[in-house]
């Protein structure tokens, strides 16, 4: 026996901590399980940027900014330890082809209740001292945030520690542990951990579930991601570019979207997506991603044909910073769904918060859905991030409204 609790939680990534913090606020005796270190998936490889003017109008956008409203109330319960910074988003663009639909794209957001309007290319220069030398113009979101990813996993770390929560390192879990339908627990390396309820918050590993039965429809991810050495001492909102709107469903959903626009970096093939992201973090190093590839592959390594598309783009956009050096290269493994937002349900016996593909925004209040789940509380997102939504299972939707025609 290594430990027994309430909950077990497995991960300590950010939906993992996070989830595990709001247990413990609402008096639950809680373990946190990990593998390696707190953070050590997609949730340590991150810019930190929350994103709301890229995000869908409905469910998406609300949890967006109901992520934003839990850093600003973790701000409060454990200190700005992680850089929380409310200093907006630019979606800059380098054609005037592009600047036509994101003119519409501001049109649409501003009807989405966002603060958000056209700039030109001084008045973003001003805001941003790390816009590329290739932007003409850029739309300006000043309700986009950002936090610093690394310092965050520390802070959330500490926090559930200083409240009880006890996090267990360099421990796999080999399985739950069953007695029929009940989970009363998991089997680890380093032994049983007895639990009233289990918690899968594993991220990417969310497919050792399959040996549970348990066949969700979550796909992993490799997303790559280069950070270069100190370049600006100023801060700056988070950018978005026009090479690649993978994931940017607010963008991909517009009337006028047409992806040879939106060309993705050279180099580019089927199996490598892009989601055009750049960040300064508060040491003043530059961020620059992310390749998106290796679906189905647990690998951590960074691709030579995603390091070759970070690179060229950098290269291209910052000849002022092609002297400097590159400090990080690395890819996080991620998760995505059908639908692009997580899953926080009971399924089989197994409570799980997965599938944040835009994680930084939507995980730490997703740990907060999954404790109301859990303590029995009303929650107004629960059953719209169950794991039985029909977004998540369009085919069989699309089947069942045929047969019901018939």
């Amino acid at each position: 026996m290594l430990a027994t609790a309430d909950v077990v939680v497995v991960g300590a990534g950010i939906a993992g901590l996070c989830s595990a913090w709001e247990l413990r606020q609402r008096g639950f005796d809680v373990v946190v399980v990990e593998q390696r270190f707190p953070g050590y998936g997609a949730s340590g490889r991150h810019p930190g940027s929350i994103w709301l003017q890229t995000r869908r109008s409905g469910l998406e956008l609300e949890l967006s900014r109901a992520g934003k409203a839990k850093y600003a109330e973790l701000v409060t319960a454990i200190g700005n330890a992680f850089d929380y910074r409310e200093a907006g988003g630019l979606m800059f663009f380098e054609t005037e082809e592009q600047a036509e639909v994101i003119q519409d794209y501001v049109r649409d957001r501003q009807s989405a209740g966002l603060d958000i309007q056209m700039i030109s290319r001084s008045e973003a220069l001003n805001l941003a001292p790390i816009l590329p030398d290739t932007a003409i113009g850029a739309a300006y979101c000043a309700d986009d945030a950002q936090i610093d990813s690394l310092t965050f996993m520390t802070a959330m770390d500490a926090a559930c520690m200083r409240a009880g929560v006890q996090i267990f390192r360099n421990t796999p879990v080999l399985s739950t542990l069953r007695d029929g339908d009940r989970v009363f627990g998991v089997r680890t390396v380093r032994g049983a951990v007895h639990s009233s309820g289990v918690l899968w918050a594993s991220g990417a590993w969310a497919s050792t579930l399959r040996t549970e039965g348990i066949d969700l429809p979550v796909e992993t991810t490799r997303v790559g991601q280069l950070m270069m050495q100190p370049v600006e001492p100023h801060p700056s909102p988070v950018l978005h570019g026009p090479r690649g709107m993978y994931g940017c469903g607010a963008v991909e959903d517009l009337a006028g979207f047409e992806t040879a626009v939106f060309a993705a970096p050279a180099g580019d093939t089927a199996e490598l997506f892009y989601d055009d992201t750049i960040v300064l973090n508060q040491g003043g190093s530059l961020y620059v991603g992310h390749s998106i590839d290796g679906r189905g592959s647990l690998n951590p390594h960074i691709s030579l044909e995603g390091t070759h598309a970070m690179v060229g783009l950098a290269l291209e956009r910052y000849h002022r910073y092609a002297h400097f050096g590159i400090r990080g290269l690395w890819a996080g493994l991620g998760c995505e769904t059908p639908d692009q937002l997580p899953i926080v349900d009971l399924v089989d016996g197994v409570y799980v918060n997965l599938g944040h593909s835009w994680g930084v925004s939507s995980a730490p209040f997703a740990g907060q859905v999954i404790a109301e789940v859990i303590a029995g509380e009303p929650s107004s997102f629960a059953a719209r991030l169950s794991a039985k939504r029909a977004t998540l299972h369009p085919v069989l939707d699309q089947q069942t409204r045929s047969d019901a025609v018939v």
